[in-house]
């Protein structure tokens, strides 16, 4: 299972400085290091991308969903690395952080066979980028896989939870997709 999430850090508002928003997203542990950081803003994206990222995994593990970012808490580690901590399952993270956006892919293991992709769009409509962010998807899975480009489809469960078909037959192909503002990304094992 694979979970990514992608934050525009020029799209999104810092709407996380009003009074006791911090509060509602974040623990107290996760709080400290937000204000002790050097790149607040940053941090504070980084965290939220860890977190729904590790959502998009859990969801997928137990399908449950729910909105309590505090239920989830976050550790950095060296590297790029973290843990997000959903109740006592552990999910691991790897982000890259640059000036225009926040990228994260979340996974119960360690495995390093993943393909992903991160690109920009002139457009940040959400209904373009979301077919954009689709189509560079399935052409990625056409090449890689040796499959139809015209074949393959997505469907998402009564949950949400986006599943690939070639024709009418499920893959079994683990994969996330995600997009704000101006940039996308995916990521399949």
């Amino acid at each position: 299972m694979i979970g990514n999430d992608i934050v525009d850090l020029k799209h999104i508002s810092s709407n996380w400085k009003r009074p006791r928003y911090l509060d509602k997203v974040f623990t107290e542990k996760e709080q400290v290091l937000i204000s002790s950081a050097e790149h607040q803003h940053q941090l504070v994206w980084l965290l939220w991308s860890m977190k729904e990222a590790a959502y998009k995994v859990h969801v997928q593990q137990f399908g449950e969903r729910f909105f309590n970012p505090k239920r989830l808490e976050c550790e950095l580690m060296p590297d790029n690395k973290g843990l997000v901590i959903i109740d006592h399952n552990t999910y691991f993270t790897v982000s890259t952080t640059t000036e225009n956006y926040v990228y994260t892919i979340a996974r119960i293991d360690l495995k390093e066979d993943l393909n992903t992709a991160v690109f920009k769009s002139e457009d940040s409509s959400y209904s373009l980028q979301s077919m954009v962010l689709k189509e560079n998807f399935l052409k990625s899975i056409s090449e890689t896989q040796d499959l139809q480009y015209n074949m393959l489809h997505i469907k998402k469960t009564d949950i949400g939870i986006p599943q690939l078909f070639n024709n009418s037959k499920k893959l079994p192909i683990d994969f996330s997709l995600s997009h704000c503002g101006r940039f996308s990304g995916f990521a399949y094992q």
